[in-house]
C-alpha cells in the first residue's frame, strides 16, 4: 500500500523500509519561470512574477510536481530589514548595500552568486554597535506566503521542514569569507561571541515558529560550508568553533523528534562524521563536480546517514535519456541498498533542463525508486 508523502520521507530519514524513494528538488529561477510559462497553469506560482504580488494562494512547483516534503518558514536574518541601498548599476548588474551593510554586486537578468565587494562590519567594535539589532521577530517569517503552503501541505500529508540557515552561512552574509575566516585564527573570542549570537538567534526564531502554530516534521537548515575542493577551515576547526554552535541548534529539533537534513554546496567529505555527530540525518545536495558521489558515500555512512541529492545537473541539462538514466540508476542503486534516498539534484534544475526532459525524470525516479 502506497504510503503518504510524510510517512515516506520519515522513514527515508530513519533509513526504513518504504514504497519507493521520496522526490524533492530546486529550481533555477529562469527555470521556475520557464516551466511555468511552458505549463500554462495561472494558478500557478512564480517567484520572479508573484513574490510580492500577494499570489500565495497559488501551487508551487513542488506541489505540481507532487514532490514529498514543503519548506516552511524561512526566517528574515539581516541585521536591518531594510531595501537596499543602489550604489552603482550597468545594464547587466547592480552594486547594492544590504541591510547587513555589506556591498555585493548581484546580476540583474539571472541568479547567480552575488561579487562579495565589501562588508562593513570587520572589527569587534562595529560587530557590537550592530549586535543588539539581531532580535527574533514575528516581522522576519512571511506569514502571508508560508501560512497557505503549511497548510496545503497538511491537507496533503506531506512532511514539512522548518528551513533556516546555520550559523557559518549567516556569519558570512555579515562579516564575508575572508573576514570570518581570518577571525578563527586571529580573533577567537570574537568569532566565538559572533556565533553564539546567531545560534541563539537561530533557536528563537524557531521557537516564536513554533509557538504560533507552524509545528513542522523536520529541520532543512541551509549553510554552504566548503568550496569544490574543500571545507572552509579544517575539521579541527570545525569541531572547536562550529561544532558547538550545530549541536545546540541542532538538539532543539532533536528535543522535539525532528530530524535534521543539512544542505552544503562543495566538498564537505572531511566533515561528514562531524556532521554526524552534532545530529544530521540527511546531507544534500552532494554536488558532484565538488567530487560528492553518493556511491562512494553510502558504503562508508549508509548506516548512518541518509543522502538527498547527487543527480548531476551537468547531465541533465544534457537532455540525452540514456545518460540521464545512466547516472540515476547507478546513483540511485549505491543509496537505495540502505533505504536512505531521497531524490533531489546536486544543486538546482538550471535553464537548458527542459520540461519535457524533467518529467521524464521524475517518472524514471518513480519507477526505478520503487522498493516494491
Amino acid at each position: 500500500m502506497p504510503l503518504t508523502s510524510k510517512e515516506r520521507v520519515a522513514r527515508c530519514l530513519a533509513r526504513r523500509p518504504a514504497d519507493r524513494v521520496a522526490m524533492y528538488d530546486w529550481f533555477w529561477a529562469e527555470t521556475e519561470a520557464e516551466y511555468v510559462r511552458e505549463i500554462g497553469d495561472p494558478d500557478l506560482w512564480c517567484g520572479i512574477h508573484d513574490a510580492k504580488a500577494g499570489a500565495h494562494h497559488k501551487r508551487t512547483l513542488w506541489e505540481y510536481f507532487d514532490f514529498d516534503l514543503m519548506q516552511v518558514a524561512w526566517p528574515d536574518q539581516r541585521l536591518r530589514m531594510v531595501a537596499p541601498t543602489v550604489l552603482d548599476e550597468t545594464d547587466e548588474w547592480v552594486l547594492l548595500r544590504d541591510g547587513n551593510e555589506a556591498e555585493l554586486r548581484w546580476w540583474k537578468h539571472k541568479m547567480g552568486t552575488p561579487e562579495h565587494v565589501r562588508f562593513g562590519i570587520d572589527s569587534p567594535e562595529k560587530w557590537a554597535r550592530v549586535k543588539p539589532l539581531l532580535q527574533a521577530s514575528r516581522d522576519r517569517i512571511r506569514w502571508e506566503e508560508f501560512w497557505p503552503r503549511y497548510r496545503r501541505a497538511r491537507e496533503r500529508d506531506r512532511f514539512v521542514c522548518f528551513a533556516f540557515v546555520e550559523v557559518i552561512e549567516s556569519v558570512k552574509d555579515t562579516l564575508g569569507h575572508e573576514m570570518l575566516c581570518k577571525a578563527l585564527l586571529k580573533q577567537p573570542d570574537w568569532i566565538r561571541d559572533v556565533f553564539a549570537t546567531y545560534t541563539q538567534f537561530e533557536i528563537d526564531m524557531f521557537r516564536l515558529c513554533e509557538a504560533e502554530g507552524m509545528i513542522c516534521d523536520g529541520a532543512f537548515i541551509y549553510g554552504d560550508i566548503a568550496y569544490k575542493n574543500g571545507p572552509y577551515m579544517s575539521p579541527r576547526h570545525y569541531r572547536e568553533f562550529v561544532y558547538p554552535c550545530h549541536k545546540r541548534l541542532f538538539d532543539e529539533f532533536k528535543a522535539r523528534g525532528m530530524p535534521v537534513i543539512l544542505h552544503s554546496d562543495g566538498d564537505i567529505r572531511p566533515l561528514i562524521p562531524h556532521f554526524i555527530d552534532a545530529g544530521v540525518d540527511m546531507i544534500n545536495p552532494l554536488e558532484s563536480r565538488a567530487g560528492m558521489d553518493v556511491r562512494e558515500l553510502a558504503p562508508l555512512y549508509g548506516d548512518r546517514l541518509s543522502f538527498c541529492g547527487n543527480i548531476d545537473v551537468m547531465v541533465l541539462a544534457t537532455n540525452d535519456r540514456e545518460q540521464i538514466r545512466a547516472e540515476l540508476h547507478s546513483k540511485m542503486a549505491a543509496a537505495m541498498k540502505y533505504q536512505g534516498y531521497m531524490y533531489h539534484s546536486d544543486h538546482s534544475i538550471p535553464p537548458g533542463v527542459t520540461l519535457a526532459t524533467y518529467r521524464w525524470l521524475l517518472d524514471e525516479v518513480r519507477r526505478f525508486g520503487s522498493y516494491e
